[in-house]
């Protein structure tokens, strides 16, 4: 039979274990929102393929499309206005800079610029989840961050690079830059190995700046080895 001071002392470490898996989804979640926003800072490289042997990822800029820069995308998540304070004060501190990040248009520019990101993140919380879980996962993250959050496609089986992944559509208002923006985001979740990469693109809800079409082309580039192991050095 269990003695109160035992059955207080397992009280107190689920309590505990609930505040740090709460704080990891609250960072997670940080990083998802950042990734997912459209972007509204640019580079002006010319480079068209982007490749990263560690991470063994693979993916081909359109041309008259630039790489966005860290301290750029820092500039831009910097920008974002969130509906939750705390999850703002969250993804300011703890989103990462992307693997690879690109956008369609130089700055400045008067509307949604079309953007396309990739993150790479160990699993963390989400172990033991598949793709399409995961991404489920996120939309009560973007509901707290951000207005209107209409999802139009839920999350899916997809296929990227001969893995299995998910794939989801919402459309949503922010503040950005003090202004009003109607967005689409859609996002990949393709997990290898112990972690996942979560692809995201931005563009108007009406694609008048730049068409969803053309973030399909983009994601048609993309090569992901299939494991770490798969690599030859």
């Amino acid at each position: 039979m269990i003695g109160r001071d035992d059955q207080g002392v397992r009280l107190r470490a689920s309590a505990k274990r609930f505040i740090k898996w709460g704080a990891k989804m609250r960072r997670i979640g940080a990083i998802l929102v950042a990734c997912l926003l459209v972007t509204s800072v640019v580079a002006a490289e010319r480079s068209t393929p982007f490749d990263s042997p560690i991470a063994g990822f693979h993916v081909v800029k359109p041309a008259g499309w630039s790489f966005l820069t860290a301290d750029q995308n820092a500039a831009a998540v910097k920008g974002l206005q969130l509906s939750d304070k705390e999850l703002q004060e969250v993804m300011e501190k703890y989103a990462t800079a992307p693997l690879v990040a690109m956008t369609k248009y130089p700055e400045p520019f008067a509307d949604v610029n079309p953007s396309f990101k990739v993150n790479i993140k160990p699993f963390g919380p989400f172990k033991g989840k598949d793709a399409k879980e995961i991404a489920a996962a996120i939309l009560p993250i973007l509901q707290r961050a951000l207005k209107d959050v209409e999802v139009v496609q839920p999350a899916s089986d997809i296929t990227v690079s001969g893995l299995k992944g998910a794939y989801m559509r919402m459309n949503y208002t922010a503040q950005m830059e003090g202004q009003q923006v109607a967005g689409t985001s859609e996002l990949w979740i393709v997990p290898r190995g112990d972690y996942f990469f979560m692809m995201g693109a931005g563009t108007r809800p009406d694609e008048k700046t730049g068409t969803r079409a053309e973030i399909q082309k983009i994601v048609a580039t993309v090569r992901i080895d299939p494991s770490p192991a798969a690599r030859k050095p």
